[in-house]
């Protein structure tokens, strides 16, 4: 998530190389975790809608028609969230970084945003059912890979994985960052 400020810390000598890699390794190592948030459906206006800008479905506008989706939905929020003891670490490294040599990188990270939190969930979509083999076509074109399908009366509902790809994250200004 923060990966890039180690490689201003790593530029500035505040860190050795070594522990640049021990640093963004750390990083990586946070667990998805659940939200425990509640869970959110978009009502879709048929007339408005153009794209759906999310990198697991993207691909699927291109081959079905997007207006024809009734309802958006994200379920299953999770979250990974960057830990306090990397978060007092970065706050360490940009304390020396502050007292050391803020003149030199102020222009770099005065207006920088780092993300702290990235949020996850499973995609769901809900369809009018007679349209459920044009979908199914444009699914397996694009490889999707469909959780569950659930048929209604006269609807259809397709779940599919979010494949650790975010859809939103928190961001913190780099300048106030606090540990």
């Amino acid at each position: 998530m923060s990966e890039h400020i180690y490689n201003a810390f790593l530029d500035a000598s505040i860190i050795s190389h070594e522990n640049w890699t021990k640093g963004i390794k750390e990083l990586y190592k946070e667990k998805i975790k659940n939200a425990h948030l509640a869970e959110l459906t978009i009502q879709m206006e048929s007339t408005a809608i153009t794209s759906l800008e999310n990198p697991l479905i993207q691909d699927l506008g291109h081959r079905f028609e997007l207006r024809k989706i009734n309802h958006f939905h994200f379920g299953n929020i999770q979250v990974r969230t960057m830990s306090n003891m990397n978060r007092i670490r970065i706050d360490n490294y940009l304390e020396i970084l502050k007292k050391d040599k803020w003149k030199t990188y102020e222009g770099k990270l005065r207006r920088v945003y780092m993300i702290t939190e990235l949020y996850y969930g499973s995609i769901q979509i809900i369809l009018n059912k007679a349209l459920k083999s044009e979908l199914e076509g444009s699914i397996q074109q694009s490889q999707l890979e469909v959780e569950q399908t659930v048929e209604f009366d006269k609807s259809i509902e397709y779940t599919f994985k979010h494949n650790s790809v975010p859809f939103a994250m928190r961001l913190e200004k780099m300048k106030a960052f606090n540990g």
